[in-house]
């Protein structure tokens, strides 16, 4: 029996996908995927899911859909170089440095959606008891939520080690099953025995799920933080996070912050980003992209709270200001 046999058809994912929403049509959904799989045809749908399953938690009947796409999919040489680049930030800030005066496609969608990279901190005290895994998105894109995550768990007692590198996500998610398998060997060995904060939270629930004992920021914060901070936020829901629960735990952080939180509608709505989806489904991208702008615009609330780099960017890219809850405790520890 295949992961494709426990739909039923209920269509209780379709509101749930970001791609159903923007294009009302049942190729670009769930049920519409899964119905390909089970004709054993082609379908332009599957490369078009943004893998965000959303639908797994609408899902009455439990498919483990993000699975069925992860084995459905076939690697692609341009996803596949654009991921292994990531997998090496020090190497992907000097080659998108380099490219600024390229006048291509995609290194001008890079460009619009990335406006600034950064040298990927580098950071090791003697003997460290936490290792801070930024990920490679927010290595690149976020070193000063970064430094300000570090700043606030030294400011803990806690002697820290950087370590740059990629989760494997992007990789999981467009079917390179060999690569994102070893990504997540390499990362047990290195963390093994160890106490691992994890800055992204995607990064973190995927670590998760792939059996590897990580601690997301929001917990490693929750158990260190107290009241005093007055800010509004309206909070944005990262989708792997979400599934896993982690969104709560943020909530948490910020009841015991004294935080005001006005809440947006569906805050786990895709941000439109999906990992590098923006990069190679940039119209359908930028639709699911003004949906989630004005959930966040009709809360009343401009200053949003996201805990993922895509996502920030996502959101940035739209107007709006994304806050890291690192930038929020690092600023003043």
């Amino acid at each position: 029996m295949g992961l494709e046999d426990s739909c039923v058809h209920c269509g209780f994912c379709l509101e749930s996908c970001p791609t159903y929403v923007v294009t009302r049509s049942e190729i670009h959904s769930p049920r519409g995927r899964i119905a390909s799989v089970k004709l054993g045809i082609s379908s332009v749908g599957i490369e078009t899911c943004m893998f965000c399953r959303r639908c797994e938690a609408a899902c009455p009947s439990g498919v483990e859909y993000g699975r069925l796409i992860h084995l459905r999919r076939e690697e692609q040489p341009l996803r596949k170089a654009m991921n292994l680049l990531m997998e090496r930030p020090k190497l992907a800030y000097r080659l998108l440095k380099a490219s600024s005066g390229l006048n291509s496609s995609l290194i001008k969608r890079i460009r619009d959606f990335i406006p600034s990279v950064d040298s990927p901190l580098d950071y090791r005290e003697d003997n460290p008891n936490v290792l801070l895994f930024p990920g490679c998105l927010m290595a690149l894109s976020f070193r000063k939520t970064v430094e300000n995550a570090l700043r606030f768990i030294k400011s803990k007692g806690y002697k820290v080690e950087i370590v740059n590198g990629c989760c494997g996500l992007s990789h999981y998610s467009e079917g390179e099953k060999k690569r994102s398998e070893e990504l997540i060997g390499n990362l047990k060995e290195k963390f093994k025995g160890r106490r691992v904060v994890s800055l992204s939270s995607n990064c973190s629930a995927h670590m998760r799920e792939m059996g590897l004992q990580v601690e997301d920021f929001s917990e490693f914060a929750l158990a260190h933080v107290n009241g005093g901070v007055n800010m509004t936020v309206t909070i944005h829901d990262p989708c792997h996070a979400n599934l896993i629960g982690l969104t709560k735990v943020t909530r948490d952080v910020m009841r015991k912050l004294g935080i005001k939180v006005v809440e947006m509608d569906e805050p786990s709505f895709e941000c439109g980003a999906g990992g590098g989806y923006f990069l190679y489904h940039p119209e359908i991208s930028d639709e699911v992209m003004k949906i989630k702008a004005e959930k966040v615009k009709k809360s009343g609330v401009n200053l949003v709270l996201s805990t993922n780099p895509a996502c920030s960017l996502a959101l940035a890219f739209k107007g709006l200001k994304p806050v890291h809850l690192a930038d929020i405790l690092g600023e003043s520890a």
